[in-house]
């Protein structure tokens, strides 16, 4: 059914929601009267804003009574002001803003004439909440039937996101400009059709020019080493090539043409190219690396100077090396073969003199052959501790119940000789240098047999388990890695526990030579095979309960 008073007011008979809001309302509750009562002046205002496509709003009579378009009404919001504000008193309808609006609306009321007000922050009530809103608007005088000022006509528009871009905009610059000054960089733009470029003050003064929005190329070019100026013309060069994708970025050294003071810098860019892929702009950063270059020369001058000392030591070592390898060779063979003169002498002399001999003469013969024998252990001993010192032989994996019988076998004449027991428990498959792992528990067991607690039965026992480094965080073992853990204990005379590490120095002996046979080279021997396995060994001991020695090298 058609509204009749479409038909009967024509300036109510555009379309929209508030054409149709306008037609429906009982305007005979408000302050304007009935419809047919209104003046030809209010229903040709009130027909204009209707139909216009742009924002209007208008207050009219003495209450101000509010009518307002479709294309105002998206300012409304949700849940707030709309529909209920049309037909209602202007104070009432804006209680939020009429401190603001009604000086401005009495201005035009008086007879002072319209107003202008741009992107003006009017907070409204709208979307269930009161917001900050931006409007630019105009308040226009509007008058009744008898030329009388009666109303208000408002044209206006939204300019609230407008506003917070250009806000986001200016907090964007000056976020840049912050990080700018913070990383102390200059800038540049570089116009390639006019040849000149814009850059901020750090750059002009960095390059003694002066202090105009406009540059020309060659003046900055000009302040550029002699020896640079080459590559820097031609990485700019390079840039305005599409096919280079635009990309620049150049050290180089400036000489400021006044203080003639050095600085090295590090530019950055990018080009920018039309669709004809010219390029029409080249725009970036440079960096004072001065301090940085003179750092890494330095660096370079101490590098050198440290290789050069390296390789001194390097032909020092190898020249100690050799001498070694020299020694290595006399002892085995220079050394070791007046010692077995002396031991087979004397004991030919022991054997067919005896009988002429003093006793003292025969003490001495005695003594003589004990320090041949203590004399061809310790070289014995050298020539294994040295023949440890790098990996000898590859990698092999092994089960080490393998390597531990076969040691039992070459001491089982020591083992019997006191009555020994010595126990594996389960055994792991490892890879090893099999030959050091050999000397690792045949210096264990030997140690062990020779300090036995006469008073005991000498029990040695073998265990292995694996285990995670991460199990053992007190060790400095590597997180990720499986240890094969080998432990060895006796119940032997043991060891304070304040030698834990003393006994794996070399030469070191808890007991006179006389009290217990030995050279104090077999741990310092067991110490560096467990290291060149890049395994760790911990030693404990109690006096008169025995030792424990615990190794873990990684599987």
């Amino acid at each position: 059914m058609k509204d009749p008073q479409k038909n009967t007011y024509e300036f109510l008979s555009v379309s929209g929601e508030m054409a149709e809001l306008t037609r429906i309302k009982d305007w005979s509750k408000t302050a304007v009267g009935a419809i047919e009562n209104w003046q030809q002046s209010l229903r040709t205002l009130v027909g204009i804003v209707l139909s216009s496509r742009f924002p209007m709003f208008l207050w009219w009579g003495t209450e101000l009574t509010c009518f307002y378009n479709d294309a105002y009404r998206p300012s409304l919001g949700q849940n707030g002001k709309h529909p209920s504000i049309l037909g209602m008193p202007a104070e009432e309808a804006w209680p939020e803003i009429w401190p603001i609006i009604k000086p401005l609306i009495d201005q035009v009321l008086s007879g002072g004439g319209a107003t202008w007000s741009e992107d003006q922050l009017i907070p409204i009530f709208r979307n269930g909440k009161i917001e900050d809103v931006y409007w630019t608007f105009s308040y226009s005088p509007v008058s009744d039937d008898n030329g009388a000022i009666t109303g208000v006509l408002v044209t206006c528009t939204e300019t609230t996101d407008k506003v917070n871009a250009v806000k986001n905009l200016e907090e964007s610059n000056n976020q840049l400009a912050f990080a700018l000054e913070a990383a102390e960089l200059a800038t540049f733009d570089y116009n390639p059709i006019t040849n000149k470029f814009i850059s901020n003050q750090r750059l002009k003064d960095w390059f003694g020019l002066p202090h105009v929005e406009q540059i020309e190329l060659m003046h900055a070019i000009n302040v550029i080493a002699e020896s640079d100026r080459q590559k820097v013309t031609e990485a700019i060069r390079q840039s305005m090539d599409y096919n280079s994708g635009g990309k620049y970025e150049i050290d180089y050294t400036i000489i400021h043409p006044v203080s003639k003071r050095k600085m090295v810098v590090h530019a950055k860019a990018q080009a920018s190219f039309n669709e004809d892929k010219i390029a029409y702009r080249l725009n970036g950063t440079l960096q004072d690396i001065t301090e940085q270059k003179l750092f890494e020369r330095e660096l370079e001058k101490q590098v050198r100077e440290r290789t050069r000392q390296l390789a001194e030591n390097n032909l020092e070592l190898a020249k100690i090396n050799k001498e070694l390898q020299s020694f290595a060779y006399i002892s085995s063979h220079d050394l070791q073969e007046p010692l077995r003169k002396i031991q087979t002498f004397a004991s030919r002399i022991m054997e067919s003199e005896n009988e002429h001999l003093s006793e003292k003469g025969k003490d001495l013969f005695m003594r003589m052959q004990k320090s041949a024998e203590r004399m061809q252990s310790l070289i014995d001993d050298l020539l294994a501790y040295s023949r440890t010192h790098t990996h000898e032989g590859d990698l092999k994996l092994v089960n080490l119940r393998t390597i531990i019988e076969q040691v039992k076998q070459d001491l089982q004449e020591e083992i019997q000789k006191i009555h020994a027991t010595v126990t594996t428990g389960e055994m792991c498959e490892i890879n090893v240098i099999p030959f050091q792992l050999q000397q690792l528990f045949s210096n264990l067991i030997s140690n062990s047999l020779k300090f036995a607690n006469p008073e005991k039965i000498l029990q040695i026992t073998i265990n292995t388990e694996q285990v995670k480094g991460s199990q053992l965080p007190n060790l400095n073992l590597d997180d990720g890695t499986t240890y094969c853990h080998i432990t060895v204990a006796d119940n032997g005379i043991g060891f304070e526990s304040q030698y834990n590490e003393q006994i794996f120095e070399l030469f070191q002996r808890l007991h006179g030579k006389n009290q217990y046979r030995g050279t104090g080279i077999g741990l310092a021997i067991v110490k560096r095979i467990t290291e060149n396995h890049n395994g760790i060994i911990i030693a404990s001991g109690e006096p008169g309960k025995g030792a424990t020695f615990n190794i873990y090298l990684p599987l």
